[in-house]
């Protein structure tokens, strides 16, 4: 039979650690790591003027509690940035190797990137992107080609510092999805209406709604317009 744990009593330990009154933190920390409490954990680290950062470590990897672990990066004053590296990148969850890439001051960009795109989640890889100090947009530029999510495709294709929009427009336009279509010609900075226009006419039911949305917008109307009257011009 398991021996349940008393919660209220570990944080209570946690409490009266981070209160400054004399503390036995030697004696604290291994009750707090053998708790097995995640968050209690965290926090001993985090608000302790003393603690022991490399077994409480090893406890949240074993845990495998990935959302303390990312936290512990960050606000720890002690700590294994390539073991906690190592397990985030092995534990297939994109949004705590994302969040890492983001926060901690150490960090291997290339292998970060890598392990998103073998998770294949085309909003983590935007989202690097956008906030990593670091980045190598060729490489996130080709995996969001391959995965061929319109929706970030379009974001990409507005947010980031880097975009090759002829190569981006073209696989855009063949995911013939009317609303990001649509979306990327009201934020794109190169933008080929014509084509765009050409494909949202034949999605007849799907691109009803961002056709007529096209004329209320002044940049899609004035496209049109133009367009238009090339066409009226040529007849």
């Amino acid at each position: 039979m398991t021996e349940k744990i008393d919660t209220s009593s570990i944080e209570a330990l946690v409490d009266e650690g981070a209160s400054g009154a004399r503390f036995d933190y030697t004696a604290g920390s291994a009750a707090v790591i053998c708790s097995g409490l995640p968050e209690h954990i965290f926090s001993a680290g985090r608000y302790w003027p003393e603690f022991d950062y490399s077994t409480g470590l090893k406890k949240l990897i074993e845990l495998k509690n990935f959302e303390n672990i990312h936290k512990a990066g960050i606000f720890w004053k002690e700590f294994d940035f390539k073991a906690g590296l190592e397990t985030l990148l092995n534990s297939g969850e994109p949004e705590y190797i994302y969040r890492a890439g983001r926060f901690w001051k150490i960090y291997d960009y290339d292998r970060g990137l890598e392990a998103l795109i073998l998770i294949n989640r085309p909003r983590y890889i935007y989202y690097a992107g956008q906030e990593w100090k670091i980045f190598n947009f060729s490489r996130g530029f080709e995996a969001l080609m391959n995965a061929g999510d319109p929706e970030f495709i379009f974001y990409a294709g507005a947010h980031w510092k880097i975009f090759d929009h002829e190569i981006g427009f073209t696989r855009l336009l063949e995911t013939g999805n009317p609303e990001y279509i649509y979306k990327a010609g009201t934020l794109w900075s190169s933008f080929d209406y014509k084509r765009a226009w050409t494909v949202m006419e034949k999605r007849v039911t799907d691109g009803a709604e961002w056709r007529g949305r096209a004329f209320e917008h002044p940049v899609w109307r004035n496209a049109l317009r133009i367009i238009w009257k090339e066409l009226r011009s040529h007849n």
